[in-house]
Protein backbone atom coordinates (compact mmCIF):
# COMPACT_ATOMS: atom_id res chain seq x y z
CA UNK A 1 0.00 0.00 0.00
CA UNK A 2 1.41 2.91 -0.90
CA UNK A 3 2.07 5.99 1.71
CA UNK A 4 -0.54 9.12 1.94
CA UNK A 5 -0.66 12.25 4.23
CA UNK A 6 -2.72 15.31 3.70
CA UNK A 7 -2.08 18.23 5.31
CA UNK A 8 -4.11 21.10 5.19
CA UNK A 9 -4.05 24.33 7.14
CA UNK A 10 -6.77 27.14 6.89
CA UNK A 11 -6.69 30.95 8.58
CA UNK A 12 -10.13 32.17 9.22
CA UNK A 13 -9.31 35.61 11.47
CA UNK A 14 -6.97 37.52 8.93
CA UNK A 15 -5.02 37.27 6.49
CA UNK A 16 -1.56 35.49 6.07
CA UNK A 17 1.09 38.47 5.51
CA UNK A 18 3.49 38.06 2.54
CA UNK A 19 6.63 37.90 4.84
CA UNK A 20 4.32 34.94 6.63
CA UNK A 21 3.45 33.46 3.32
CA UNK A 22 7.48 33.07 2.09
CA UNK A 23 8.40 31.70 5.70
CA UNK A 24 5.45 28.99 5.27
CA UNK A 25 7.20 28.45 1.41
CA UNK A 26 10.58 27.77 2.92
CA UNK A 27 9.16 24.74 5.14
CA UNK A 28 7.25 23.33 1.54
CA UNK A 29 8.71 23.72 -1.42
CA UNK A 30 5.56 21.70 -2.98
CA UNK A 31 2.49 23.23 -1.03
CA UNK A 32 -0.58 25.14 -2.40
CA UNK A 33 0.24 28.22 -0.15
CA UNK A 34 -2.40 31.17 -0.24
CA UNK A 35 -3.46 34.15 2.13
CA UNK A 36 -6.08 31.74 3.90
CA UNK A 37 -3.94 28.05 3.02
CA UNK A 38 -1.87 26.29 3.10
CA UNK A 39 -2.06 22.79 1.57
CA UNK A 40 -0.12 19.41 0.78
CA UNK A 41 0.21 16.32 0.09
CA UNK A 42 3.11 13.25 0.81
CA UNK A 43 3.48 9.98 -1.05
CA UNK A 44 6.53 9.98 0.12
CA UNK A 45 8.57 11.57 2.74
CA UNK A 46 7.13 13.82 5.54
CA UNK A 47 6.20 17.70 6.88
CA UNK A 48 9.06 19.21 7.71
CA UNK A 49 7.13 21.62 9.95
CA UNK A 50 5.61 21.02 13.31
CA UNK A 51 1.69 21.15 13.03
CA UNK A 52 1.61 22.27 16.55
CA UNK A 53 3.52 25.26 15.81
CA UNK A 54 2.05 26.58 12.83
CA UNK A 55 -0.91 26.83 14.50
CA UNK A 56 0.24 28.64 17.23
CA UNK A 57 1.41 31.19 14.81
CA UNK A 58 -0.13 31.45 11.81
CA UNK A 59 -3.79 29.10 11.33
CA UNK A 60 -7.11 28.91 13.10
CA UNK A 61 -7.65 25.47 11.84
CA UNK A 62 -5.62 22.52 10.53
CA UNK A 63 -6.96 18.60 9.49
CA UNK A 64 -4.74 15.76 9.21
CA UNK A 65 -5.41 12.54 7.45
CA UNK A 66 -2.99 9.15 6.90
CA UNK A 67 -3.88 6.21 5.19
CA UNK A 68 -2.11 4.20 8.00
CA UNK A 69 -5.57 5.13 10.45
CA UNK A 70 -4.22 8.68 11.87
CA UNK A 71 -6.98 11.36 11.69
CA UNK A 72 -6.08 14.83 13.29
CA UNK A 73 -8.57 17.97 13.82
CA UNK A 74 -6.94 21.16 15.18
CA UNK A 75 -8.86 24.30 16.13
CA UNK A 76 -7.40 27.79 16.92
CA UNK A 77 -9.86 29.92 19.37
CA UNK A 78 -9.31 33.35 21.28
CA UNK A 79 -8.36 32.87 24.62
CA UNK A 80 -12.13 33.17 26.76
CA UNK A 81 -13.86 31.87 23.82
CA UNK A 82 -14.48 28.60 25.11
CA UNK A 83 -14.29 27.73 29.25
CA UNK A 84 -11.27 26.05 30.15
CA UNK A 85 -11.93 24.67 33.12
CA UNK A 86 -15.18 22.54 31.32
CA UNK A 87 -12.60 21.76 28.09
CA UNK A 88 -10.69 19.80 31.12
CA UNK A 89 -13.27 17.48 31.87
CA UNK A 90 -13.48 16.05 28.08
CA UNK A 91 -9.20 15.72 28.34
CA UNK A 92 -8.56 12.59 26.83
CA UNK A 93 -4.25 11.33 26.80
CA UNK A 94 -4.04 11.19 22.66
CA UNK A 95 -7.37 11.77 21.82
CA UNK A 96 -8.24 15.34 23.25
CA UNK A 97 -6.07 18.28 24.50
CA UNK A 98 -5.92 21.46 24.91
CA UNK A 99 -2.96 23.77 25.22
CA UNK A 100 -2.86 27.83 25.13
CA UNK A 101 -0.80 30.49 23.84
CA UNK A 102 -0.99 34.24 25.37
CA UNK A 103 -3.99 35.07 23.07
CA UNK A 104 -5.17 31.60 21.61
CA UNK A 105 -6.40 28.72 23.00
CA UNK A 106 -5.78 25.35 20.52
CA UNK A 107 -8.14 22.14 20.82
CA UNK A 108 -6.89 19.08 19.46
CA UNK A 109 -8.76 15.90 18.40
CA UNK A 110 -6.69 12.67 17.30
CA UNK A 111 -7.84 9.10 15.88
CA UNK A 112 -5.13 6.95 15.75
CA UNK A 113 -6.61 3.35 14.37
CA UNK A 114 -4.10 0.08 15.03
CA UNK A 115 -5.85 -1.58 11.58
CA UNK A 116 -6.28 1.17 8.85
CA UNK A 117 -8.86 0.61 6.41
CA UNK A 118 -8.09 -1.26 2.75
CA UNK A 119 -11.08 1.81 1.44
CA UNK A 120 -9.49 4.62 -0.08
CA UNK A 121 -8.78 7.64 1.70
CA UNK A 122 -8.82 11.17 0.87
CA UNK A 123 -8.36 14.04 3.01
CA UNK A 124 -9.76 16.75 0.69
CA UNK A 125 -13.16 17.76 1.95
CA UNK A 126 -12.92 16.77 5.68
CA UNK A 127 -12.06 20.85 6.59
CA UNK A 128 -15.00 21.93 5.16
CA UNK A 129 -17.52 19.91 6.55
CA UNK A 130 -15.69 20.61 10.23
CA UNK A 131 -14.82 24.08 10.34
CA UNK A 132 -18.13 25.03 11.92
CA UNK A 133 -17.48 23.55 14.63
CA UNK A 134 -15.03 26.40 15.74
CA UNK A 135 -18.06 28.99 15.74
CA UNK A 136 -20.49 26.42 17.96
CA UNK A 137 -17.79 25.85 20.18
CA UNK A 138 -17.52 29.96 20.76
CA UNK A 139 -21.58 30.19 20.98
CA UNK A 140 -20.95 27.13 23.70
CA UNK A 141 -21.72 24.71 22.48
CA UNK A 142 -19.72 21.90 23.85
CA UNK A 143 -20.97 18.31 21.84
CA UNK A 144 -17.74 18.17 19.85
CA UNK A 145 -15.45 17.78 22.95
CA UNK A 146 -18.24 14.88 24.19
CA UNK A 147 -17.20 13.80 21.09
CA UNK A 148 -13.95 13.52 21.59
CA UNK A 149 -14.11 12.19 25.37
CA UNK A 150 -16.36 9.56 23.60
CA UNK A 151 -13.66 8.68 21.06
CA UNK A 152 -10.97 8.14 24.35
CA UNK A 153 -13.85 5.77 25.95
CA UNK A 154 -14.33 3.77 22.43
CA UNK A 155 -10.14 2.94 22.49
CA UNK A 156 -11.58 0.54 25.50
CA UNK A 157 -14.39 -1.08 23.25
CA UNK A 158 -12.70 -3.50 21.06
CA UNK A 159 -16.07 -3.89 19.21
CA UNK A 160 -17.65 -2.57 15.76
CA UNK A 161 -20.69 -1.47 14.70
CA UNK A 162 -21.65 -5.49 13.78
CA UNK A 163 -20.02 -6.48 17.28
CA UNK A 164 -22.37 -8.74 19.81
CA UNK A 165 -22.35 -8.22 23.59
CA UNK A 166 -20.26 -11.17 23.70
CA UNK A 167 -17.78 -9.99 21.63
CA UNK A 168 -16.97 -7.19 24.64
CA UNK A 169 -14.06 -8.85 27.25
CA UNK A 170 -15.46 -6.99 30.55
CA UNK A 171 -11.58 -6.54 31.65
CA UNK A 172 -10.09 -5.51 28.40
CA UNK A 173 -8.75 -2.04 29.34
CA UNK A 174 -5.95 -0.14 26.92
CA UNK A 175 -3.49 2.08 28.18
CA UNK A 176 -4.01 5.97 27.77
CA UNK A 177 -7.93 5.05 27.38
CA UNK A 178 -10.87 6.75 29.39
CA UNK A 179 -11.14 3.82 32.38
CA UNK A 180 -14.55 2.47 33.19
CA UNK A 181 -14.52 3.52 36.34
CA UNK A 182 -14.44 7.19 35.25
CA UNK A 183 -17.24 9.42 35.45
CA UNK A 184 -18.64 10.91 31.95
CA UNK A 185 -17.74 14.95 32.03
CA UNK A 186 -21.39 17.36 31.26
CA UNK A 187 -23.01 15.88 28.77
CA UNK A 188 -24.24 18.91 26.47
CA UNK A 189 -27.84 19.10 24.74
CA UNK A 190 -28.67 17.62 21.44
CA UNK A 191 -26.39 14.71 21.48
CA UNK A 192 -29.50 12.93 19.43
CA UNK A 193 -29.51 16.02 17.20
CA UNK A 194 -25.59 16.66 16.11
CA UNK A 195 -25.44 19.25 13.53
CA UNK A 196 -23.60 18.54 10.10
CA UNK A 197 -20.52 19.64 11.04
CA UNK A 198 -20.56 17.29 14.41
CA UNK A 199 -21.98 14.25 12.48
CA UNK A 200 -18.77 14.74 10.13
CA UNK A 201 -16.41 14.95 13.44
CA UNK A 202 -17.82 11.49 14.78
CA UNK A 203 -17.56 10.16 11.22
CA UNK A 204 -13.71 11.29 11.59
CA UNK A 205 -12.89 10.26 14.57
CA UNK A 206 -14.76 6.81 13.60
CA UNK A 207 -16.81 6.82 16.74
CA UNK A 208 -19.29 4.04 17.02
CA UNK A 209 -22.87 4.95 16.01
CA UNK A 210 -24.20 2.26 18.61
CA UNK A 211 -21.56 3.86 21.26
CA UNK A 212 -23.13 7.61 20.28
CA UNK A 213 -26.40 6.13 20.75
CA UNK A 214 -25.84 5.10 23.97
CA UNK A 215 -24.14 7.95 25.87
CA UNK A 216 -26.42 10.39 23.65
CA UNK A 217 -29.14 8.54 25.90
CA UNK A 218 -28.94 11.16 28.67
CA UNK A 219 -28.62 14.37 26.77
CA UNK A 220 -31.54 16.92 26.44
CA UNK A 221 -32.97 18.41 23.57
CA UNK A 222 -31.72 21.29 22.33
CA UNK A 223 -34.27 23.99 22.91
CA UNK A 224 -35.22 26.93 20.49
CA UNK A 225 -33.69 30.28 21.28
CA UNK A 226 -36.21 32.13 23.05
CA UNK A 227 -34.41 35.38 23.65
CA UNK A 228 -36.28 38.05 22.27
CA UNK A 229 -34.58 41.68 20.86
CA UNK A 230 -36.39 43.22 24.32
CA UNK A 231 -34.70 40.44 26.47
CA UNK A 232 -30.93 41.25 24.98
CA UNK A 233 -31.15 45.19 25.09
CA UNK A 234 -32.16 45.09 29.39
CA UNK A 235 -29.27 42.37 29.27
CA UNK A 236 -27.25 44.95 27.73
CA UNK A 237 -28.69 48.32 29.67
CA UNK A 238 -27.67 46.50 32.75
CA UNK A 239 -24.33 45.98 32.14
CA UNK A 240 -21.85 48.50 33.51
CA UNK A 241 -19.09 50.51 31.81
CA UNK A 242 -16.10 48.41 33.47
CA UNK A 243 -18.05 45.39 32.15
CA UNK A 244 -18.91 46.59 28.99
CA UNK A 245 -14.66 48.36 28.43
CA UNK A 246 -13.22 44.61 27.62
CA UNK A 247 -15.75 44.14 24.65
CA UNK A 248 -15.33 47.40 23.11
CA UNK A 249 -11.29 47.15 23.33
CA UNK A 250 -11.73 44.04 21.52
CA UNK A 251 -13.31 45.88 18.72
CA UNK A 252 -10.89 48.27 18.63
CA UNK A 253 -8.16 46.08 18.09
CA UNK A 254 -9.87 44.31 15.10
CA UNK A 255 -11.02 41.28 17.39
CA UNK A 256 -14.89 41.23 16.69
CA UNK A 257 -15.19 37.47 16.59
CA UNK A 258 -13.39 36.93 19.84
CA UNK A 259 -15.62 39.89 21.43
CA UNK A 260 -18.76 38.51 20.05
CA UNK A 261 -18.17 35.19 21.13
CA UNK A 262 -17.52 36.55 25.14
CA UNK A 263 -20.54 38.91 24.83
CA UNK A 264 -22.57 35.75 23.79
CA UNK A 265 -20.97 33.70 26.37
CA UNK A 266 -21.57 36.23 28.76
CA UNK A 267 -25.30 36.98 28.13
CA UNK A 268 -26.16 33.33 28.09
CA UNK A 269 -24.60 32.44 31.54
CA UNK A 270 -26.12 35.65 32.88
CA UNK A 271 -29.86 35.03 31.73
CA UNK A 272 -29.97 31.01 31.66
CA UNK A 273 -28.42 28.07 31.83
CA UNK A 274 -26.37 27.22 28.95
CA UNK A 275 -27.61 24.43 26.51
CA UNK A 276 -24.48 23.16 25.79
CA UNK A 277 -23.83 21.73 29.18
CA UNK A 278 -27.20 21.16 30.55
CA UNK A 279 -26.59 17.44 32.29
CA UNK A 280 -28.29 14.68 33.83
CA UNK A 281 -28.58 15.28 37.60
CA UNK A 282 -26.40 11.93 38.31
CA UNK A 283 -23.60 11.54 35.31
CA UNK A 284 -22.57 7.66 34.38
CA UNK A 285 -19.27 5.68 34.50
CA UNK A 286 -18.19 4.35 31.20
CA UNK A 287 -19.19 0.78 32.46
CA UNK A 288 -22.87 2.16 32.69
CA UNK A 289 -22.23 3.81 29.01
CA UNK A 290 -21.34 0.73 28.22
CA UNK A 291 -23.82 -1.67 29.16
CA UNK A 292 -26.26 0.38 27.18
CA UNK A 293 -24.73 0.10 23.85
CA UNK A 294 -26.33 -3.69 23.01
CA UNK A 295 -29.71 -1.92 23.47
CA UNK A 296 -29.02 1.07 21.54
CA UNK A 297 -27.64 -1.30 19.12
CA UNK A 298 -30.99 -3.65 18.98
CA UNK A 299 -32.86 -0.32 18.59
CA UNK A 300 -30.52 0.58 15.37
CA UNK A 301 -30.52 -2.59 13.75
CA UNK A 302 -34.70 -2.43 14.66
CA UNK A 303 -34.66 0.46 12.65
CA UNK A 304 -32.58 -0.14 9.55
CA UNK A 305 -34.50 -3.28 9.29
CA UNK A 306 -38.02 -1.08 9.25
CA UNK A 307 -36.25 1.09 6.78
CA UNK A 308 -35.43 -1.49 4.54
CA UNK A 309 -38.42 -2.83 4.77
CA UNK A 310 -40.29 0.74 3.62
CA UNK A 311 -37.81 1.03 0.34
CA UNK A 312 -38.82 -2.18 -0.27
CA UNK A 313 -42.18 -1.59 -0.35
CA UNK A 314 -41.70 1.53 -2.37
CA UNK A 315 -39.63 -0.69 -5.06
CA UNK A 316 -42.68 -3.14 -5.33
CA UNK A 317 -44.60 -0.08 -5.82
CA UNK A 318 -42.88 1.55 -8.37
CA UNK A 319 -42.68 -1.89 -9.99
CA UNK A 320 -46.33 -2.62 -10.43
CA UNK A 321 -46.94 0.81 -11.95
CA UNK A 322 -44.75 0.33 -13.96
CA UNK A 323 -45.78 -3.46 -15.14
CA UNK A 324 -49.38 -2.01 -15.13
CA UNK A 325 -48.10 0.18 -18.28
CA UNK A 326 -46.86 -2.42 -19.63
CA UNK A 327 -49.60 -4.30 -19.87
CA UNK A 328 -52.13 -1.39 -21.32
CA UNK A 329 -49.36 -1.48 -24.12
CA UNK A 330 -49.02 -5.25 -24.87
CA UNK A 331 -48.73 -5.25 -28.05
CA UNK A 332 -45.89 -2.46 -29.07
CA UNK A 333 -43.87 -4.55 -26.19
CA UNK A 334 -44.05 -7.57 -28.02
CA UNK A 335 -43.24 -6.01 -31.49
CA UNK A 336 -40.12 -4.54 -29.93
CA UNK A 337 -39.33 -7.94 -28.74
CA UNK A 338 -39.59 -9.08 -32.17
CA UNK A 339 -37.37 -6.06 -33.52
CA UNK A 340 -34.91 -6.77 -30.72
CA UNK A 341 -34.30 -10.43 -31.38
CA UNK A 342 -33.70 -10.55 -35.70
CA UNK A 343 -30.61 -8.18 -34.49
CA UNK A 344 -28.90 -10.80 -33.27
CA UNK A 345 -26.23 -9.25 -30.72
CA UNK A 346 -25.23 -9.32 -27.72
CA UNK A 347 -27.04 -6.07 -26.01
CA UNK A 348 -29.82 -6.63 -27.86
CA UNK A 349 -30.68 -9.99 -26.62
CA UNK A 350 -30.02 -8.58 -22.91
CA UNK A 351 -32.59 -5.91 -23.63
CA UNK A 352 -35.00 -9.12 -25.00
CA UNK A 353 -34.83 -10.84 -21.96
CA UNK A 354 -35.69 -7.61 -19.64
CA UNK A 355 -38.84 -6.92 -22.01
CA UNK A 356 -39.92 -10.66 -21.81
CA UNK A 357 -39.14 -10.38 -17.91
CA UNK A 358 -41.25 -7.22 -17.81
CA UNK A 359 -44.47 -8.67 -20.06
CA UNK A 360 -44.33 -12.42 -17.60
CA UNK A 361 -44.71 -10.17 -14.43
CA UNK A 362 -47.35 -7.70 -15.74
CA UNK A 363 -49.50 -10.63 -17.81
CA UNK A 364 -49.12 -12.49 -13.96
CA UNK A 365 -50.31 -8.92 -12.39
CA UNK A 366 -53.40 -8.57 -14.80
CA UNK A 367 -54.26 -12.06 -14.72
CA UNK A 368 -53.28 -12.85 -18.52
CA UNK A 369 -51.10 -15.27 -17.95
CA UNK A 370 -52.43 -17.93 -20.14
CA UNK A 371 -52.17 -15.17 -23.18
CA UNK A 372 -48.54 -14.33 -22.21
CA UNK A 373 -47.71 -18.09 -22.55
CA UNK A 374 -49.17 -18.30 -25.91
CA UNK A 375 -47.30 -15.67 -27.36
CA UNK A 376 -43.96 -16.39 -26.21
CA UNK A 377 -44.77 -20.42 -27.06
CA UNK A 378 -44.75 -18.56 -30.54
CA UNK A 379 -42.07 -16.92 -29.83
CA UNK A 380 -39.75 -20.16 -29.15
CA UNK A 381 -40.75 -21.53 -32.47
CA UNK A 382 -39.68 -18.78 -34.16
CA UNK A 383 -36.17 -17.57 -32.35
CA UNK A 384 -35.51 -21.16 -30.30
CA UNK A 385 -32.18 -21.78 -32.79
CA UNK A 386 -30.55 -19.12 -31.41
CA UNK A 387 -28.56 -20.69 -28.52
CA UNK A 388 -27.26 -17.07 -26.77
CA UNK A 389 -31.07 -16.01 -26.58
CA UNK A 390 -32.13 -19.03 -25.30
CA UNK A 391 -28.91 -18.97 -22.36
CA UNK A 392 -30.31 -15.62 -21.20
CA UNK A 393 -34.18 -16.91 -20.74
CA UNK A 394 -33.26 -19.84 -19.32
CA UNK A 395 -31.02 -17.78 -16.68
CA UNK A 396 -33.88 -15.37 -16.35
CA UNK A 397 -35.92 -18.82 -15.67
CA UNK A 398 -38.54 -18.17 -18.57
CA UNK A 399 -37.71 -21.25 -20.04
CA UNK A 400 -37.95 -24.04 -16.76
Amino acid sequence: MSEYQYYEFLTLDRPLEQSEIAALRAISSRAEISATRFTNVYNFGDFKGSPDKLMEKYFDAHVYVANWGTHTLMLRLPRGSVDEEVLSSYVVADVLKFWTTKEHLIIRWERSSEEPSDDWVDGEGWMARLIAIREELERGDYRALYLGWLCGVQWNLPMDAGATDEDIDDGYEIAGAVKLDSIEPPVPAGLRSLTAAQHALADFLDINPDLLAAAAGASVAVSAPTDSAQDMEQWVTRLSVDEARPYLLLLVQGKARQAEAQLRRAYTTSSRSSSSTTTTSQRRSVAEIRQLIGGARAERRAREAKQKQRELEKKRQERERYLTTVAEDVNRHWKQVEELAGQQRAAAYDRVRDLLVDLSEAATLTNKRDDFMQRFSQFRAIHGRRPALMTRLEKAKLIV
